[in-house]
Formats: C-alpha cells, structure tokens, sequence
C-alpha cells in the first residue's frame, strides 16, 4: 500500500473514486484553547497493489508531540478489490469531523495506520494567534 494523500482540508468529497479536496492545511491559529473547528475533514487516497487484495483497516489518530490521543480514533474496515485489467486500485476515504476540539497548543500529527501498523504522518500544528490578522494557512 502507499499513500498518495493524507491530508486535513476544509471539505472534501469522493465522487464515483474522484476525490475533491477543498483547502487543505497544516496548522489553525486562535487566541486561546480549546480551539474547535466546526467542520473538517481528513483525506486519504491509498494504493493497493494486486497482492494486497483482501479486507484492511484504516486507523486515523490525531495526538500531541508526546503521543497522547487528543480525540477519539477513527477506524475504517473495508475491502480491496484489484480489477483483473489493472496492476493497482487507488481507495479514497473522506473522514468528516464536526466540532474538531484541541485543548492544547503545540505541534500535533495526524497518524494513519492499515492492519495496526504506522504508515505515514502529517503534521497539525495548534498556534497561539497574538492579534487579527489577516486570512492565513494558521486562521481557526
């Protein structure tokens, strides 16, 4: 399996396995904690080979610098099907979060695993914003 996307964005869609990602970015900026955003979503697109054909399960945490979880896990199960025409699937996953709340500042990541096992990260930053500014790839 490799990731060819593993993303927070503003809105996302998958539209008969076209994926549509609106305003992906890395970090939110906000005067005090808890930060909430009301709407997100994290993204993933991932390419399955023909031997990896077969049920899987997809695990997305979001934790600090010390490993800590800072929201519920979200799991996934599904199953990969590789058409016998073609050597790899891509599978698309969109994980809506209403009211993303983060009690703490710092620099967080995103951790994606399949069958329990860590695949790859993104980082999420949570900073402290000083004054209003104008809109930014930091702005909650």
């Amino acid at each position: 399996m490799k990731i060819e996307m593993l993303a927070i964005c503003d809105a996302a869609t998958d539209y008969q396995g076209r994926l549509n990602v609106l305003g992906v970015f890395e970090g939110i900026a906000a005067p005090k904690t808890p930060v909430v955003r009301d709407r997100c979503c994290i993204v993933t697109r991932l390419r399955f080979a023909k031997n990896e054909v077969g049920p899987h399960q997809l695990k997305i945490s979001l934790r600090n610098s010390k490993g800590v979880q800072l929201m519920p896990e979200m799991k996934a199960n599904f199953s990969v099907k590789v058409p016998p025409n073609r050597p790899s699937v891509a599978v698309n996953m969109v994980l809506n979060l209403n009211k993303l709340k983060i009690d703490e500042f710092g620099n967080h990541e995103i951790a994606l695993f399949m069958d329990e096992s860590l695949q790859g990260t993104v980082p999420l930053t949570v900073a402290r914003a000083m004054k209003k500014q104008v809109r930014g790839t930091m702005d909650n």
